[in-house]
């Protein structure tokens, strides 16, 4: 089964039914071996519950004041994009509405600045989304400023590790503005060359006394997205491999399934951070077939789902920005033929 097959069963399950049994079909000469996603349900039910709490409460939420703004909010990680997924998900149109008003947020804020907001809030992907379903244009242009004027854009973020997240979300950038038209960044394959550098400032030369999990994550994150959309580098799979197998012998705290904050402290768990590390577990499982990222992966996900604190609007968005990429990835995993001819 080709893996554009793969992707429409899986997109059709998401977007069509998500109640959908996700029980897979038998196909002669091949065994198939299903392992349901621990915690999917409680995952799907605490979307709904806080989704709606903090969509609900954009109607009151903070506006721009003099420049200051807050990151306690839904908008922090990308809440539009939030939204967005769990419309998509769930087929039901009200999340379009919070996904709007948090946009609109997020938006005049960036335009404000001209694109020029703090390196770590550089958020294109809801913009692009409200652009493709909407025409606006000032979305457009938000995202493409982003690419510009945002404090690491023009050199393609930085070569030491303590910049990773905002290299990451150069990359992110550059990859959006290209999905609206704009023409390939130049700093784009820079940008990617220090991600890569990066993780191997990690986990091979070992520099960082301080380094956090969930910031590979959202490396891994840039980095997937440019293997899948651009160009298939075959160092990336290698390099993130190797990442998840170090952070997993290094920062996993199995008593309390999930891993450390950072480097520093390695007995304090952050539970709340775990989803931001899954989906590069379902992404290698995957591409490789090996069950152990699966069964890891689940542990990540279920301690995740289990012990993330959602009332805040920033943590509902840390949990929800990318884990749709785990259910999406572990499922096309598990439709994986495992034996036969």
């Amino acid at each position: 089964m080709s893996r554009a097959v793969l992707l429409a069963v899986v997109v059709s399950l998401f977007r069509l039914d998500p109640c959908a049994s996700q029980e897979r079909p038998t196909m002669p000469g091949l065994t198939m071996e299903s392992v349901p996603i621990p915690e999917l349900g409680l995952w799907e039910e605490n979307m709904k519950e806080f989704g709606a709490k903090h969509g609900l409460g954009l109607a009151t939420a903070f506006r721009i004041d003099q420049g200051y703004v807050s990151e306690a909010h839904v908008w922090y990680y990308d809440g539009a994009r939030v939204f967005y997924q769990i419309a998509e998900y769930t087929g039901e149109a009200r999340w379009n509405e919070f996904a709007a008003q948090s946009l609109e947020i997020y938006r005049g804020y960036v335009l404000a600045l001209n694109g020029g907001v703090p390196g770590w809030r550089v958020f294109p992907h809801g913009l692009y989304m409200h652009f493709r379903r909407t025409g606006d244009e000032r979305s457009k242009a938000a995202a493409v400023l982003l690419s510009k004027n945002s404090p690491y854009a023009a050199v393609g973020g930085a070569p030491g590790e303590e910049h990773s997240r905002e290299t990451a979300y150069c990359i992110n950038a550059y990859l959006v503005a290209e999905a609206l038209g704009e023409p390939t960044h130049p700093k784009l394959e820079q940008a990617v060359e220090y991600a890569l550098g990066h993780l191997n400032q990690w986990f091979v030369e070992n520099v960082s006394a301080n380094w956090a999990p969930f910031m590979f994550g959202l490396t891994c994150e840039a980095l997937i997205s440019y293997h899948d959309q651009v160009k298939k580098d075959p160092r990336i799979l290698p390099a993130i491999r190797m990442g998840i197998d170090e952070c997993w012998k290094r920062a996993w705290i199995e008593e309390k399934q999930a891993f450390f904050y950072r480097a520093d402290d390695p007995t304090g768990a952050a539970p709340g951070l775990n989803l931001l590390v899954a989906p590069a577990f379902a992404w290698v499982y995957l591409q490789t077939g090996d069950a152990a990222y699966r069964d890891r992966g689940d542990k990540v996900f279920g301690g995740g789902v289990r012990a993330a604190w959602l009332d805040g609007g920033k943590q509902f968005s840390q949990n929800y920005r990318w884990s749709f990429d785990y259910v999406k990835w572990r499922t096309e995993g598990e439709r994986r033929p495992t034996g036969g001819p």
